[in-house]
């Protein structure tokens, strides 16, 4: 049988994925197949319940006892186990992913998983998660990682210090590698003048979420001391502001904005915004965790605030992308009075931004992928 012989590869989703959905779990699958197909690749996706992950799954199966060819598999772990993601969190398909990965190594096809997240082993999960639920939960995200250890050749991880959190896998993390988010393409001018901040207010954005894991208390409070000439934009989904704001209420001025955008509703405030921020919260999650947005941000040449020894803080530090503080009022109070005395400031961090953007690209992302696993 003659086959054409073209770049193939498979994209492994064990969950529903909503295209519309904003949060990194949604946008990171979506983006990283197409940074495939941008590097040369047809791509097989795999994604869906049960149901629909079995028929594409088979189908593919047929393919390679036909003769076709792929280079590699890449999957990303749900937030949830993967024997849990169907509709009503039962293990329906027990066999259908962790087989497949089977299969494919026998077929001599390399393995990449990028896992996602760990909240399950802080008391973020554990404090919100009824007992029974944590009953059937945690076995299976320990599970997954046993799987993962005799199956994958490539262990992603967003970030270094995700590393202390799995100790007891060693074989796991003997073939880990990071794999941070990337950077989309926007419509930015790479060419913008210098902020005159005599002639406008100095505008702050941030997005993303303002409760359990994200804690913008102190950047409310620090806002409500600093001059009128400094402004605040914080975008958060409808809902959590109408859980989380009577946290916020007492610190709520004039100076600051609440928005409900997304997508291209956001692009005007970023063509406002002078400054982001990722000074959200401390702690051990938050030391590890490296927010989708950050990379948004910088896909903007926006410079960025961010927390002291937090991952998204020592990146942004290494990249020389804006500033990393120290948590508390006063340290952000100083760092936004030394902006507004030394706008040029904004100007070398948005120059480092542009030359940082090309190797952060979701493009790029694809091609360490697809060098680790040929």
């Amino acid at each position: 049988m003659n086959i054409k012989q073209e770049k193939r590869c498979i994209v492994h989703i064990p969950n529903h994925i909503e295209k519309s959905g904003k949060s990194g779990s949604n946008i990171r699958p979506i983006k990283m197949k197409q940074a495939f197909e941008e590097n040369g690749y047809l791509v097989e996706y795999i994604s869906g319940y049960g149901t629909e992950r079995k028929v594409q799954i088979n189908k593919i199966k047929r393919n390679i006892r036909n003769g076709i060819k792929y280079d590699f598999l890449y999957s990303e772990s749900s937030t949830m186990p993967t024997l849990l993601t169907e509709k009503n969190h039962l293990p329906r398909y027990p066999f259908l992913d962790f087989s497949f990965f089977k299969f494919c190594k026998k077929n001599g096809i390399k393995i990449g998983l990028f896992y996602r997240d760990i909240q399950w082993k802080f008391s973020v999960y554990r404090d919100n998660v009824s007992w029974y639920k944590k009953c059937f939960s945690i076995p299976m995200y320990r599970y997954d990682l046993r799987q993962y250890k005799k199956l994958l050749n490539v262990f992603y991880l967003p970030t270094d210090e995700m590393r202390a959190y799995l100790k007891e896998y060693p074989e796991l993390l003997n073939r880990s590698a990071i794999l941070m988010p990337g950077c989309a393409e926007y419509d930015v001018d790479a060419v913008q003048a210098i902020s005159d901040l005599t002639a406008k207010k100095l505008e702050i954005l941030y997005v993303g979420g303002i409760d359990r894991i994200y804690d913008l208390t102190v950047f409310f409070q620090a806002m409500q001391q600093m001059p009128d000439q400094v402004h605040a934009y914080v975008c958060c989904r409808e809902k959590e502001w109408e859980n989380a704001k009577s946290k916020y209420l007492p610190y709520m001025s004039e100076k600051i904005s609440i928005i409900h955008e997304s997508g291209q509703g956001l692009e005007p405030y970023y063509k406002k915004a002078d400054i982001c921020c990722a000074f959200a919260g401390e702690g051990d999650y938050m030391r590890m965790a490296m927010p989708i947005k950050v990379f948004e941000y910088l896909g903007h040449y926006i410079p960025i605030i961010a927390t002291k020894d937090t991952a998204a803080g020592k990146f942004i530090e290494k990249e020389n992308l804006g500033w990393s503080i120290e948590y508390n009022q006063e340290a952000l109070k100083q760092c936004l009075h030394n902006i507004l005395q030394n706008p040029a400031l904004l100007q070398e961090k948005r120059e480092s931004e542009i030359s940082a953007y090309e190797a952060n690209t979701w493009k790029a992302r694809a091609k360490q992928v697809i060098l680790d696993l040929k």
